[in-house]
């Protein structure tokens, strides 16, 4: 190749070199964070003293037996608002053989609960038992009841044998509402022994449930005396069922 042309292959080559863009490598770029703390507290809700209506927990009754909590003592953050007073098993013959039972049916006297208007123009019929849980802890809750002998009125007598029945696991015909959420919240069939007093837990809301005003109504066709022995002594016979409410569910 003749120098001339070596010359111009140079200077075409440099000419090249001119003409392209010179590419910049970009700079690297590192992540950086920032943090803003966020708080929120929440305080406890106000107790809760009055009857609330059963079938919407969140009112509180404002009719003019609201201040009457039945057979309920109030007391603290955690109480029952509600116990309907007295079930009555009406008057029944008595058998000369084996046992008998007392229910709701189409023949007989029927049961009947004594409870209060909450608001409505007649009195409730059903066994209201109401509880509020205002702890703040959300650490659920359970109710447990106990029959007392029953005792023949003027004497030492006792209904030996008997059992009052509360068949609270049937949703078919009781209820359960609460003033947020029934999540969590059940009953049991209970069978009560009059001559043992033995506690039974008949409603309970598990952990992180039952906060809130709570009520269920337990229907008389729900409610039955049974194994009442033959020949009982005649004359009215009475008893008591007690209530307790404790602060943590049963296992």
């Amino acid at each position: 190749m003749s120098k001339k042309a070596s010359s111009w292959l140079m200077a075409g080559a440099l000419l090249l070199g001119a003409t392209l863009p010179v590419v910049a490598q970009a700079a690297t770029v590192t992540s950086t964070k920032g943090s803003t703390d966020s708080q929120v507290e929440f305080t406890a809700p106000s107790n809760v003293t009055k009857p609330v209506d059963p079938t919407d927990p969140g009112t509180t009754v404002t009719d003019p037996d609201s201040g009457d909590n039945g057979g309920a003592t109030v007391d603290g953050a955690l109480t029952f608002l509600y116990v309907s007073p007295a079930i009555n098993f009406g008057s029944h013959q008595t058998v000369t053989t084996g046992t008998q039972s007392i229910q709701n049916d189409s023949t007989g006297t029927p049961v009947t609960v004594t409870s209060q208007k909450f608001g409505s123009t007649a009195a409730n019929t059903n066994l209201v038992t109401e509880i509020s849980d205002t702890r703040g802890t959300n650490a659920g809750w359970n109710v447990q009841v106990s029959s007392s002998a029953l005792t023949l009125t003027g004497g030492s007598d006792t209904l030996k044998g008997a059992y009052v029945n509360l068949s609270a696991a049937d949703t078919s015909k009781n209820t359960i509402a609460n003033s947020a959420s029934t999540t969590g919240i059940s009953g049991t069939d209970t069978q009560l022994s009059t001559d043992t007093a033995n506690a039974a837990t008949i409603y309970t809301a598990s952990t992180d449930n039952g906060a809130g005003s709570t009520a269920f109504q337990l229907s008389p066709d729900n409610i039955s005396m049974t194994s009442i022995p033959a020949n009982v002594k005649s004359g009215t016979y009475t008893g008591e069922l007690t209530w307790t409410l404790n602060d943590t569910p049963t296992n």
